[in-house]
């Protein structure tokens, strides 16, 4: 039986599989007084969901600092709204709030999609509280009951400004609502229950703020649907509510992913359940689309969350992109990744131009085939980047450089597209010409993992350590990227760095992200000898998300053992 680490919480494993928001709402054991102020000590030590998103799942303008807890009476859900310009002017309950600017909450008791409930609130506290029986799309099955009353609703609001003033210096406004379990768990289909939710229940939820400013209507959501609406119930987060009192560590098993190079033929099925007893949770597996379709089975079965790692802006012996010469990215010598004599450090850096419209379809319809793949569950962008401009610095005796200034032998993309789209002569030392690029990479990915996400599956990306040091080495500025998933590689002995410097650069990455997406940090194996149980221990302790492990010739049995034991100690310490 697969090996995995203690639980709190029953019945939580497959959360990390999901590519939806997901929170755990603890219980309140002392009284919440609903006026708006938020002081009581449930609130002080709720956890924030997190970020919310465009409707895409873009970064989003407009955000809310949004809790949540409950009782044997009520779920409780505050939300702290920064607003520069308070506006409102329904006062009439039922009337179409969103017409306003608004908060909003959804909340799909059954998961099912059908028989929801919605909750729309203004900066004057004027509500309007629906019962909709399936999403708008489904037409005459759709029944938006507008008169429907949550009996019992407590409301307030607080405004930090002065509403209707006309001038942009106010600060934010305040909402707090009790919604009565009997409004939520006794209606429709579930008659006469009325009582919270017994531990480890599940509900769909999101929540919405509708802006307008300018006469354009915004908005932001918690768990995006991909789409023009926010009623696609099938897409909204997951709300798991927990027995434990609010503020307790709650304990997940880690995600702890693998990279494997599936064209290994020495790899069997029995290998990856090996993996697995270990506590592998992910496979992130490179090869042909066959390699990937067979080991990803293999993940499958043992009941592994499988992403395809795909090569994104190097094609080695790519042999459809070798007949275009003109797709290659372009040093400031002039010389071309097409040519294997013009390649910088090593053969197959065969880099693309990312701002080439042709490369952009290319990749997409490449990257659309790999996530087509019936076992994968994700796409990892490898290479989504501009070869080094400037290489770790203890990689830099065995290519015989020294990079503290930027060679123009490796300085890319400096070919004519991007020079035309840059608009005036680039110059290596010019902010705006490094924007472009940063500019132009951060598209590029972004436009992959959109499609990716429109064939269903999470998109995320291998990066370098940090944000910033990523814009600085390959042009990469991920903190531009809009991904479900990243693993930072951390690999230390590159930078002839010890330990403690892996764990500085992942507290960097986490403040630089600001949870729109998680991290999980990769670690060279290489690097390690007793000293790897206490730094998979020492990692998950500030980022308990997880890891990954680069790569599988080297995750050998005393790895396996030693990992085994250090995800034995974290799950311990949280008991």
């Amino acid at each position: 039986m697969r090996w995995m680490m203690v639980m709190l919480l029953v019945g939580m494993t497959w959360w990390h599989l999901r590519a939806e928001p997901t929170y755990v709402c603890q219980r309140t054991r002392s009284a919440i007084i609903v006026d708006g102020r938020l002081e009581e000590i449930a609130w002080q030590r709720a956890k924030p969901l997190s970020p919310m998103r465009d409707l895409s799942g873009a970064p989003a303008q407009y955000q809310a600092a949004i809790y949540m807890t409950y009782d044997a009476q009520y779920l409780y859900i505050a939300a702290r709204l920064p607003e520069k310009n308070l506006t409102a002017t329904l006062t009439e309950r039922d009337s179409i709030i969103y017409r306003d600017d608004d908060f909003e909450v959804f909340i799909d008791p059954t998961c099912t999609g059908t028989n929801y409930l919605e909750l729309e609130i203004n900066q004057l506290n004027t509500v309007w509280d629906l019962f909709i029986t399936a999403p708008y799309r489904e037409g005459a099955r759709c029944i938006a009951l507008h008169d429907w009353d949550i009996k019992g609703l407590k409301t307030a609001v607080t405004l930090q400004g002065t509403l209707n003033d006309g001038v942009a210096n106010d600060q934010s406004w305040t909402v707090e609502i009790a919604w009565p379990w009997a409004s939520i768990t006794g209606h429709s289909e579930l008659p006469r229950r009325g009582a919270a939710p017994a531990p480890g229940t599940e509900m769909r939820f999101n929540f919405s703020r509708v802006d307008h400013k300018g006469g354009v209507e915004t908005n932001t959501v918690w768990a995006p649907t991909r789409q023009a609406t926010i009623h696609a119930p099938e897409h909204w987060g997951r709300v798991c509510f927990s027995g434990n009192e609010v503020g307790t560590p709650e304990s997940f098993p880690a995600k702890v992913g693998l990279w494997v190079h599936g064209n290994d033929k020495a790899l069997t099925e029995d290998t990856v359940k090996l993996w697995a007893d270990a506590g592998i949770t992910t496979l992130v597996i490179d090869g042909s689309s066959e390699a990937i379709a067979r080991i990803s089975a293999w993940g499958k079965a043992a009941g592994l969350e499988c992403v395809a790692w795909f090569w994104t802006l190097n094609r080695p012996e790519d042999t459809e992109a070798l007949k275009h010469p003109h797709w290659y990215a372009v040093s400031a010598e002039g010389k071309s990744c097409f040519k294997e004599a013009d390649r910088p450090f090593v053969a197959y850096y065969q880099f693309l131009c990312p701002s080439h419209p042709e490369v952009r379809a290319y990749l997409r319809r490449k990257v659309v085939e790999i996530a087509s793949i019936p076992t994968v569950d994700a796409v990892q962008l490898d290479y989504i980047r501009q070869p080094d401009v400037v290489l770790p610095k203890a990689l830099w005796a065995n290519y015989g450089v020294d990079m503290q200034t930027i060679l123009p032998a490796y300085d890319f993309c400096y070919c004519p597209q991007c020079v035309q789209q840059f608009g005036s002569t680039p110059s290596a030392t010019s902010p705006a010409w490094r924007d472009f690029r940063l500019q132009a990479v951060a598209e590029t990915a972004n436009w992959l993992a959109e499609a990716v996400r429109n064939s269903g599956k999470r998109c995320g990306a291998a990066v370098f350590p940090t944000p910033p040091m990523a814009a600085s080495m390959v042009y990469q500025d991920w903190s531009r990227f809009q991904l479900d998933f990243a693993f930072p590689m951390v690999y230390a002995s590159f930078y002839g760095e010890e330990n403690a410097w892996i764990l500085e650069r992942v507290r960097e990455g986490q403040q630089q992200i600001a949870g729109r997406f998680p991290i999980f940090p990769g670690l060279h194996l290489p690097d390690f000898g007793d000293d790897f149980t206490s730094m998979v221990s020492a990692l998950l302790a500030i980022n308990p998300e997880g890891l990954c492990l680069f790569s599988h010739e080297t995750f050998t049995p005393e790895r396996r053992a030693q990992l085994r034991s250090a995800l034995s100690n974290a799950a311990e310490r949280v008991k």
